[in-house]
């Protein structure tokens, strides 16, 4: 979404990409991912285990009977195994996945100016973490999505070989 900025005349003096991002909590830290990919937030339902995964997959949830994986996010990211009772679910054409949280904080509309990269290279989260931002007083980690989706395949390559 753009935003022109218009001055007395009329005339657009500057032009600001908008997106809008949902904020989320994980064990008290505030994390977030863009709208655009995310379908549902819903509370956690009954979870069909799985054989052979790594630990952060908790299992396969049923949404309107599209199987999907639910990724405790906590473990992946903090190695916490997480109590949580809701969940994100993505887009179907991102990938079948849920990510497992803790509560809903926010929704920001935030300009990309406001966006501040994180190094990869000295990031302990490297591939997770994309970058930050600061709302309403706190510092909002965006997640990475395609990274965690690339991880996860990766790592269910390697339980299954």
């Amino acid at each position: 979404m753009e935003e022109n900025t218009e001055n007395t005349t009329g005339n657009a003096i500057e032009s600001a990409t908008i997106e809008k991002y949902l904020i989320f909590l994980i064990q008290e830290k505030r994390y977030a991912l863009p709208s655009k990919i995310i379908s549902e937030v819903t509370v956690l339902e009954k979870v069909f285990p799985l054989p052979l995964v790594p630990d952060y997959v908790r299992g396969i949830i049923n949404r309107y009977s599209v199987p999907y994986a639910l990724i405790d996010i906590s473990f992946l990211l903090l190695n916490g195994t997480s109590n949580a009772r809701k969940m994100i679910v993505l887009k179907e054409e991102v990938d079948k996945l849920a990510f497992l949280i803790d509560d809903v904080a926010d929704i920001a509309d935030l300009p990309s100016e406001k966006l501040m990269k994180i190094d990869q290279e000295e990031s302990a989260l490297a591939g997770t973490i994309n970058a930050f931002f600061e709302w309403k007083g706190n510092q909002v980690f965006c997640l990475e999505a395609s990274e965690i989706i690339n991880r996860i395949k990766q790592d269910f390559g390697q339980e299954t070989n």
